[in-house]
């Protein structure tokens, strides 16, 4: 796995993800503007961290103010490393930083485990980028009355069908709709997608 690190003036998120997760990562990738000495020392130290846990790694120099920059140098890294597992942490940085780097993953269509930490280290969520990708299909009303089922723990096509009162062969059409979606699985359940969405149209 590449583990990606946007990095700041300071170093505490990423040793703190990095020592939750060092078995899993064959190489980490630092990503940042270094011209300013704190940079400059932040980078240092954490490279310095990483030779000590032997962790090989890799810097990439961007412009922290200019999306295009690192969005492209970022696009390039994820395209040169077909099926490659990737990690994005996006807890250090600048706000424009972020949101290139997960801008990159969004506009190759690659997917990939992001992680963020609050500034607070109160709490550390995970996601994939999957799971923000638009849908392709409209929701009609028997995809949300479905998910709505699905979210009250029926996973049946019957019992989803009774509750939602959708006739049973359009439930069965609109379960793999959802599933092609990455809203359900094979089992029926929720994905994160499926939660996020059922809780943006719970009333």
């Amino acid at each position: 796995m590449i583990a990606i690190f946007t990095l700041g003036f300071d170093i505490k998120f990423q040793i703190r993800a990095l020592v939750k997760r060092a078995k899993g990562v064959d190489k980490v990738v630092i990503i940042g503007g270094f011209s300013e000495e704190k940079s400059k020392k932040a980078l240092e130290d954490f490279t310095s961290f990483l030779n000590e846990v032997s962790i090989p790694y890799k810097s990439i120099e961007v412009d922290p103010h200019d999306f295009q920059d690192i969005v492209v140098k970022v696009g390039k890294l994820i395209v040169s490393n077909p099926g490659e597992e990737f990690l994005i942490n996006l807890s250090g940085g600048m706000r424009l930083l972020n949101f290139a780097v997960f801008s990159a993953f969004l506009l190759t269509g690659v997917d990939a485990e992001v992680e963020i930490e609050t500034e607070d280290f109160k709490t550390v969520y995970n996601f994939r980028v999957k799971d923000v990708l638009p849908l392709s299909i409209p929701l009609t009303k028997d995809h949300i009355e479905i998910l709505k089922a699905i979210y009250d723990g029926l996973n049946s096509t019957s019992s989803i069908s009774k509750r939602a009162g959708v006739p049973l062969t359009t439930t069965w059409r609109r379960l793999n709709e959802l599933k092609k979606e990455g809203l359900i699985d094979d089992s029926n359940n929720l994905t994160n997608k499926g939660k996020i969405i059922v809780k943006i149209y719970e009333s």
